[in-house]
C-alpha cells in the first residue's frame, strides 16, 4: 500500500495538471476550451514554458521551432504530450510568438486568437476626411473612366494614398502610421491543432504587431499585446519585442545584470538565441514596437480583454524616442537604462566580464550564420544565375532571397559589434575616471582585456567547406576584422558569403564576372548597419553602381582597435 507521501504527492501532481489527455498520455490533436479564462497561474506557467524552451535553445538541444517543441530537453513537460498526429511546426520571426501561445494555450484547453486581417492605418491629420473623400470620389471615377484616362486616375489615387498611408502603404509590414486591426480568428471546440498552428503561419506577419500600442479595445478586436513599463516585473520569459525595422523576438531570461535574453525564429525555420541591444530600434506608439506582454482575457461570457486600466504593468515609457532618460540622476541613452532598471540592484560593471559575455554573445551569433549560410549553400542558390534585380528593399521582400539572404541578420550583427566598442570605450574611459560603476581590482586592464579578446576570439571557431570541397578554419578575429566584406547575397559562393578574398578561395569560388561585380557594387550596401525598409531597392547592377545606398562608407566598429590605446 502506498504511503501518505506518495499519495499526497500524487494528489499534487494530479491537481496541478491543467490539460487533458487521452487514455494513452497523448493530447488529443482537436482542441478543447477547459479553461475560458487567462489566470495568472496560467501567466506563471507559461513564462516558465517559454524560459524553459529558451534554454534549451541556447545549450544546442534543438535548433528549429518544430525541434524545440519535441524535444525532451527544451520542452519537459509537454514533449510527451505531442500526439503522433502533430504536424512539423514551421516558424519565421513573427509566427514565433503566437505559435508558442497557441501551442501552451491548446496543452492547457485555454482560449486562443490571432489576427487575420490588417489594414493601414490612416494618418492622423485634420486634412484626413478630405484626403479620405477625394480617395472615394477617385475610386468612383476609375469604375467609370475609359481605358486612355484610367492610367491616369490610378496614378491620383497613388498619390492620394501616399499622403494617406505614408510612403510604404503598399507593404503593411512596413508602412509609416501602423495598420488596424479588422479581423481575428477565435479558435473554437474540436479545431485541430494542425489547422490553427498553419492558420498563424499563413496570416501573422510583423504587420500584426504594427498597431497602436495604446489600443485599448476589450471586445473581439482587442490588441492581442500590451506596452510594459521598464522592470524586471514586467519584462520576463514570454515578453514580445518587436522591431519597427522588421523583426520580432521573444524574452526567455533576464539576468540578474540586466540582460535581456531571446529567441527569434527566421524564413529558413531556424531559431536562434540573440541578445537584446541597439539593433532592436526604438519607435513612436502609433506603430506598436517594443517588449509587450499578451493580454489577458476570457470567453467565459462573450469575448472579454482586460483593459489597459487594469493592466498595472501597463505603460507607454518606451515609446518617449529621443529623449535621455534618466536613472539614479544619471542621464543615460534607452539601451543602458533598459539594462539599469532590469538590473537586480544597482548595475556595476566588470569589463573583463562585460567583454567575455560580449564575445561569446557575438560568437553565438556568428555560429548561428554558419548554419544559415550552409542552409543556402545546400538549396543551390549559390549555383544560380544572379537575378537581373535586387528585391525592392533588400531587407524585406519573400521568395528565395527572403529565405536564404542574411542582410537583416548581418546588420545587426555589425550593430552588436558597434555597440560593443561602445561598451569598451566606456569601461576603460571610466576605470580611467573612477567612476563608482566600473569595478576592475586588477593592475592593468588594457592587458587583461587584450587577454581576453585573443582568447575568446581563439576559443570561437568553426569550419568553411569551400566550392572545392576543401576546410578552411576560422575563428572569431577573422569575422570581426571582416565584417564588412561578409556577403548577405545568397546567390554568392560561400566564400564571399565569410569574405574570403584570397587567391586560394577565390580560385575555388570559381563565380563569373556577373557575380563578382554584384558583389563589388553591394559593398556599400555591406557597409550599412542602420536598415531602412523605406528605400528603393531594385535596383539593376548598372543602376546600383551608381545609387546613393552604394555610397555609404565603412563605419570603424572594431572592438580591437579600442583596446590598442
Amino acid at each position: 500500500m502506498a504511503n501518505n507521501k506518495t499519495l499526497v504527492a500524487l494528489a499534487i501532481v494530479l491537481s496541478s495538471t491543467s490539460f487533458s489527455a487521452m487514455a494513452d498520455g497523448k493530447k488529443p490533436i482537436g482542441w478543447q476550451i477547459k479553461n475560458k479564462t487567462w489566470n495568472k497561474s496560467f501567466e506563471k506557467s507559461y513564462e516558465e514554458f517559454v524560459a524553459t524552451l529558451g534554454k534549451g535553445k541556447k545549450s544546442g538541444a534543438c535548433h528549429t521551432t518544430s525541434d524545440c517543441l519535441k524535444s525532451p530537453v527544451a520542452n519537459p513537460r509537454y514533449y510527451n504530450l505531442n500526439p503522433e498526429g502533430l504536424s512539423d511546426v514551421y516558424s519565421d520571426c513573427a509566427d514565433l510568438p503566437y505559435i508558442l501561445r497557441a501551442y501552451f494555450s491548446w496543452m492547457n484547453d485555454l482560449p486562443f486568437t490571432y489576427p487575420v486581417n490588417l489594414t493601414p492605418a490612416p494618418i492622423k491629420s485634420p486634412e484626413l476626411p478630405a484626403l479620405l473623400a477625394e480617395l472615394e470620389r477617385l475610386n468612383l471615377e476609375l469604375e467609370k473612366a475609359g481605358f486612355l484616362k484610367k492610367p491616369i486616375i490610378k496614378a491620383q489615387i497613388r498619390s492620394v494614398r501616399k499622403k494617406i498611408y505614408g510612403d510604404k502603404d503598399t507593404d503593411i509590414r512596413y508602412n509609416s502610421f501602423g495598420n488596424t486591426l479588422v479581423q481575428k480568428r477565435y479558435v473554437k471546440n474540436g479545431d485541430n491543432i494542425n489547422t490553427i498552428l498553419e492558420g498563424v503561419a499563413n496570416s501573422i506577419s510583423t504587420a500584426s504587431f504594427r498597431t497602436d500600442a495604446s489600443s485599448d479595445m476589450t471586445n473581439e478586436l482587442f490588441r492581442d499585446t500590451y506596452p510594459v513599463a521598464i522592470n524586471r516585473n514586467s519584462i520576463k520569459p514570454g515578453t514580445v519585442l518587436y522591431d519597427p525595422n522588421g523583426h520580432i523576438a521573444v524574452v526567455y531570461e533576464v539576468t540578474t545584470n540586466g540582460k535581456v535574453h531571446l529567441i527569434d525564429a527566421h524564413p529558413d525555420n531556424s531559431l536562434t538565441a540573440i541578445t537584446y541591444g541597439e539593433k532592436f530600434s526604438q519607435t513612436n506608439v502609433e506603430i506598436g514596437g517594443g517588449f509587450s506582454n499578451w493580454r489577458p482575457f476570457s470567453v467565459e461570457a462573450g469575448v472579454n480583454a482586460v483593459s489597459n486600466d487594469e493592466l498595472p504593468d501597463y505603460s507607454l515609457e518606451q515609446f518617449e524616442k529621443g529623449k535621455k532618460f534618466i536613472f539614479n540622476n544619471t542621464e543615460m541613452d534607452f539601451y543602458e537604462y533598459v539594462r539599469n532598471k532590469l538590473s537586480v540592484g544597482n548595475l556595476v560593471y566588470n569589463p573583463v566580464v562585460e567583454l567575455t559575455e560580449m564575445m561569446d554573445e557575438i560568437c553565438h551569433d556568428v555560429k548561428e550564420r554558419v548554419a544559415a549560410v550552409d542552409a543556402s549553400i545546400k538549396a543551390g542558390l549559390s549555383t544560380q544565375n544572379h537575378p537581373d534585380k535586387l528585391p525592392d528593399n533588400i531587407y524585406g521582400t519573400d521568395g528565395d532571397w527572403e529565405s536564404y539572404s542574411t542582410p537583416s541578420r548581418d546588420a545587426r550583427l555589425k550593430a552588436s559589434i558597434r555597440e560593443g566598442r561602445a561598451l569598451m570605450i566606456k569601461m576603460i574611459e571610466g576605470h580611467r575616471n573612477s567612476d563608482p560603476a566600473i569595478r576592475y581590482q586588477g593592475h592593468d586592464l588594457i592587458a587583461e582585456l587584450k587577454a581576453t579578446y585573443a582568447k575568446e576570439s581563439k576559443a570561437c571557431s568553426f569550419d568553411i567547406k569551400r566550392t572545392n570541397g576543401t576546410i578552411k578554419s576560422f575563428n572569431l578575429d577573422h569575422v570581426l576584422k571582416n565584417i564588412f566584406k561578409l556577403s548577405f547575397d545568397p546567390y554568392h559562393c560561400i566564400e564571399l558569403r565569410w569574405g574570403m578574398l584570397d587567391a586560394e578561395s577565390l580560385q575555388s569560388c570559381n563565380s563569373n564576372k556577373d557575380k563578382m561585380e554584384w558583389y563589388q557594387a553591394e559593398q556599400g550596401l555591406r557597409n550599412t548597419i542602420d536598415r531602412n525598409y523605406s528605400l528603393k531597392m531594385d535596383f539593376s547592377l548598372k543602376e546600383l553602381s551608381g545609387a546613393s545606398i552604394s555610397r555609404v562608407k565603412e563605419e570603424n566598429i572594431s572592438i580591437e582597435d579600442v583596446l590598442k590605446n
